[in-house]
């Protein structure tokens, strides 16, 4: 589980931006939104271009600098990646702490650009395991052979992340030290660094634009035994209706709605089945995810959807989820509780109990507070 994020320079946040799951308080329900004494549920409200997006997209950038590093990346992870106010030296600074079974582990790296790391240090319950600055040529690796990574060419490492080597080959970017323990040592299942490997491989993102479909793996669908599941649940979550596989003129199967004449089922879907399409095959297919961020999540939803979908995620899914919305009827002490709601704005994250001098209880009508301004700062 994610106990802390934290963000600088990045994007459209200049200062740094907190997200804290360790912020919990004593409230006696919903208490499965909970789990380890940290937020596992949760939903955040704000205005518009306040950085909803901007944060799940920060929170997923370890991915791609560590174990998907060299799979092509999307458009949005270049695009104004550095904060426009920044001056020229200033770097793009990213902490992330972990709770991995009962070891924890805060992992800090900076950039100058998306794909340039300069500094990096890496701890497991308070012992240093590495650090080093590599514009500033300091390194420490001292701590490394307790991952099982003493074997490693690290002077090797060093000389690629000096910083008068420039490298003019995207594809050969310098790499993370972390990426290169990943990449470079065989860890055993019950390692922190194995444990790590396999959090963020479950960590899956969705931005608020809506996918292209077809460039998901939809294998799964063509098959009758999983197409009627998919179609189950699409009808117990409000799309009536019954979908069959035809052949196609090249030969391949096809997913159509079955009427008199069948109608293809991509090119024909609503906007609302297109992105609950979208959520059942990334995250009801193949591996379970370890952490969620759905940016505006019921986009094209019905509000009775958007609640069975949230119920849905806090009863099926183990794993932490973070939503983004704009929907007030979520904003429910019989849907969430008090600290696990958050509202962004002014680039800081706030639970709306610490953004109140009132004492929330469960009969509160959270909606109406929020509407009325109650949590504004």
């Amino acid at each position: 589980m994610i106990r802390k994020f934290s963000v600088k320079n990045y994007r459209n946040f200049r200062d740094e931006l907190i997200l804290d799951f360790t912020n919990t308080h004593d409230y006696q329900y919903n208490e499965k939104c909970i789990k380890n004494e940290l937020i596992n549920k949760a939903i955040i409200y704000g205005k518009n271009s306040v950085g909803k997006s901007n944060l799940g997209i920060a929170l997923y950038d370890i991915v791609y600098n560590t174990i998907s590093s060299s799979l092509p990346k999307p458009d949005f992870f270049y695009k104004s990646y550095k904060n426009a106010d920044t001056e020229r030296n200033d770097l793009i600074e990213f902490y992330y702490s972990f709770l991995l079974d009962n070891d924890i582990v805060d992992y800090y790296y900076h950039k100058t650009d998306p794909t340039t790391v300069v500094y990096e240090k890496f701890v497991i319950n308070d012992e240093l395991i590495f650090e080093y600055h590599s514009k500033k040529n300091q390194y420490n690796f001292t701590g490394v052979c307790k991952v099982n990574a003493g074997e490693i060419n690290w002077n090797e490492f060093q000389k690629i992340n000096s910083s008068n080597i420039e490298l003019n080959d995207e594809e050969s970017e310098k790499p993370s030290a972390l990426r290169y323990i990943i990449h470079n040592t065989i860890q055993d299942k019950h390692s922190v660094i194995y444990k790590l490997i396999v959090f963020l491989k479950g960590m899956k993102f969705s931005g608020s634009n809506p996918t292209n479909l077809h460039r998901l793996n939809l294998i799964n669908l063509y098959e009758e035994e999983s197409l009627n599941k998919f179609q189950n649940f699409l009808n117990e979550y409000g799309v009536d209706c019954k979908l069959i596989l035809l052949e196609q003129l090249d030969g391949e199967k096809g997913i159509y709605f079955d009427y008199k004449k069948p109608l293809d089922f991509f090119r024909n879907m609503s906007s609302g089945t297109s992105r609950l399409t979208d959520f059942y095959l990334k995250y009801m297919c193949g591996n379970k995810p370890t952490f969620i961020y759905i940016d505006e999540f019921d986009a094209y939803y019905h509000f009775e959807l958007s609640e069975k979908i949230v119920k849905l995620l806090e009863n099926v899914f183990d794993c932490q989820v973070v939503l983004t919305s704009h929907n007030t009827n979520l904003l429910s002490n019989s849907i969430m509780r008090p600290d696990c709601f958050m509202i962004l704005s002014n680039g800081k994250i706030t639970p709306i109990c610490d953004a109140t001098n009132r004492e929330l209880r469960q009969g509160h009508n959270l909606e109406k507070l929020y509407i009325n301004g109650e949590f504004d700062e």
